[in-house]
């Protein structure tokens, strides 16, 4: 099956520290507190992570603590079996923790939805929680 595909890049700013992003994305109980979603990841390289509510799972890949998050990721409305990947590099500036997201080999039909579902189910209830 030849599938049609698409990238996502989106740059987050939060004033915070690259440990307390990092903590809130691998933590299962801080994602599922600022998500209102649940989720279980095993925090390890090929761990298993099933979140927002088991319609978004995969595997990490490669893990830098507080720094790099590279997993193989799914969606329940992807095609079976077919995964893309989610890039996730953390870089302190200043009192500000920007987020380098890339979400790569998104299938086409699926990329408007999930721009806007990163955005609200993640970063911008992420921001709230850690700038309070």
């Amino acid at each position: 099956m030849k599938l049609k595909t698409d990238n996502i890049f989106q740059v987050i700013e939060i004033k915070s520290t690259p440990e307390k992003v990092y903590d809130a994305l691998m933590n299962e109980k801080s994602l599922a507190e600022f998500t209102g979603m649940t989720a279980k990841i095993e925090n390890k390289v090929g761990g298993h992570f099933e979140v927002t509510d088991g319609e978004s799972f995969g595997y990490n890949v490669h893990l830098i603590e507080n720094k790099t998050i590279v997993q193989s990721w799914s969606h329940r409305s992807f095609p079976q079996g077919f995964f893309s990947t989610v890039h996730i590099d953390l870089v302190q500036e200043d009192d500000v923790t920007v987020i380098n997201f890339n979400h790569l080999g998104v299938p086409e039909e699926h990329s408007g939805w999930l721009t806007e579902g990163w955005k609200r189910i993640y970063w911008e209830p992420l921001k709230a929680k850690l700038e309070k």
